[in-house]
């Protein structure tokens, strides 16, 4: 196996806070996942250089997933590993396509501890590695530490991450990632839609001080607005095999902060975004070891 990596010696772009797991499907299949480590396993598919700073147990599935993202070429000095608790792991069950979750606590990723960022262009996390008081501790420590911008994907997953607890992480972050329902939640505009969310994206923004917000819709497409511009994807590009949507916001997430990085336009941004959440859906799950997947979507 392997990625189109880049050189070894390659500085980290990307810091990614967050959960690394294993998704179980009720088949028996094991598929790699937690959204920052799909993340950044697909931007080492696209050949930057992510670090990803998370932790798993003293086990066997903590000893796979650290042999794995070797194999693919990835950083593994950020995976902490924990002798007092498991490596993490989520019951997935889909229907109609359409996956839901239950995930395991506590694990090893609800204690990652602090550790020496170094020097990154941007900041990636999410909602759900916040949900423990120390990994808290741990990144508002690391927020002070960085002068990167921050990319906030919100990704709300109930009980696990409160609405009060996501109000928390708003402020500041240069990009906020999220779907349509949670932009009614945390806007209060409970039946906003893809096109007539103008009003709700800019509460949001003036609110808390966002600089730009990346909007998912599903099959309805996606916009950005904000500071770096403004775009519309609708409808979502259709996926020419629909295995299902495990995995999808984060692919679009990837290629976004791949964008951000090469400061494609945002109309462009999305197109290319939309396009390889498409050809995820294809998968089983969020990730291949296939490298000639990333390759082709590097043609959007």
């Amino acid at each position: 196996m392997t990625s189109p990596a880049t050189s070894p010696s390659a500085l980290p772009e990307v810091l990614i806070f967050g959960e690394v797991l294993f998704d179980c499907f009720p088949e028996g299949r094991r598929v790699l996942g937690g959204a920052p480590f799909n993340v950044a396993w697909g931007l080492q598919g696209f050949g930057l250089r992510p670090r990803l700073l998370s932790a798993v147990g003293a086990d066997a599935p903590g000893d796979e997933i650290r042999e794995r993202m070797q194999a693919w070429g990835m950083l593994v000095d950020g995976v902490q590993v924990r002798e007092d608790l498991q490596t993490g792991a989520v019951e997935v069950t889909v229907e109609e396509g359409e996956p839901s979750y239950d995930i395991a606590a506590p694990r090893a990723w609800d204690a990652i501890a602090p550790a020496d960022p170094g020097q990154v262009s941007l900041l990636y996390h999410g909602a759900l590695a916040l949900r423990s008081a120390g990994n808290r501790r741990t990144f508002s420590t690391l927020c002070t530490e960085l002068s990167a911008p921050r990319f906030f994907d919100v990704n709300l997953r109930p009980p696990h991450t409160p609405l009060q607890r996501v109000q928390e992480w708003l402020p500041g972050a240069a990009w906020v990632k999220m779907n349509l329902s949670e932009l009614g939640e945390l806007s209060g505009m409970p039946e906003v839609t893809l096109a007539g969310s103008d009003a709700a994206i800019d509460t949001l923004r003036e609110r808390y001080g966002i600089g730009t917000v990346l909007l998912t819709a599903g099959a309805d497409g996606a916009r950005i607005r904000g500071a770096y511009g403004e775009g519309m994807l609708s409808p979502a590009p259709s996926p020419a095999e629909m295995r299902d949507a495990v995995g999808a916001g984060d692919a679009f997430a990837a290629v976004t902060v791949r964008g951000l990085l090469r400061g494609v336009p945002a109309q462009m941004l999305l197109q290319q975004a939309g396009a390889f959440a498409a050809a995820v859906c294809g998968l089983q799950g969020a990730t291949t070891d296939d490298p000639a997947f990333y390759r082709l979507q590097e043609s959007f």
